[in-house]
C-alpha cells in the first residue's frame, strides 16, 4: 500500500481564510503531493468560475480569467506556484469575493489525473 500511495496524486491542503475583513488582503493558498505524475496544471476557482492557471509547461505559465469579486495581486511575492504548491493574493475585496474557492490540481499526459480542495470564504466590512 505504501507504494501506491507514493504513485497518487494528491492534494494535501488547501488555506481559504474563513471569514476575513473587506479591507484585508488574502493569501489562498494548496499544497499537493504529485507522486509519479509530472505537474501539468493547477487552478483557482471562485464559484465554478476559473480565475487562475499556472501550467509550467507552457510558454505562458501564468494565465488569469475575469470573476467578479476576485482581483488577483499580481507580481506579489507570495504569489509563488511550483511542482509542490500553489500560493496566490486577492484585494480589493467586496462583498461579491464572498464565495467558494477551489483549488484543483492535475497531472500530465497520459491520465491528467485531478485532485482538488475546496474552502469557503466569507468577506465581512462596511465598505466606505
Amino acid at each position: 500500500m505504501a507504494l501506491r500511495s507514493g504513485r497518487c496524486l494528491q492534494l494535501t491542503d488547501i488555506t481559504v481564510p474563513e471569514v476575513v475583513d473587506v479591507r484585508e488582503t488574502v493569501t489562498l493558498s494548496c499544497s499537493y503531493d504529485m507522486g509519479m505524475h509530472k505537474l501539468n496544471s493547477v487552478k483557482w476557482y471562485k464559484d465554478e468560475r476559473e480565475f487562475f492557471r499556472y501550467s509550467p509547461m507552457m510558454p505562458k505559465s501564468l494565465m488569469f480569467f475575469d470573476v467578479e469579486g476576485v482581483t488577483l495581486l499580481e507580481n506579489s511575492t507570495v504569489q509563488i506556484c511550483n511542482q509542490f504548491m500553489c500560493s496566490i493574493q486577492l484585494h480589493k475585496l467586496t462583498i461579491r469575493s464572498s464565495g467558494s474557492y477551489r483549488c484543483e490540481i492535475s497531472g500530465d499526459a497520459p491520465e491528467f489525473k485531478l485532485a482538488h480542495g475546496v474552502g469557503n470564504m466569507t468577506v465581512a466590512g462596511k465598505i466606505n
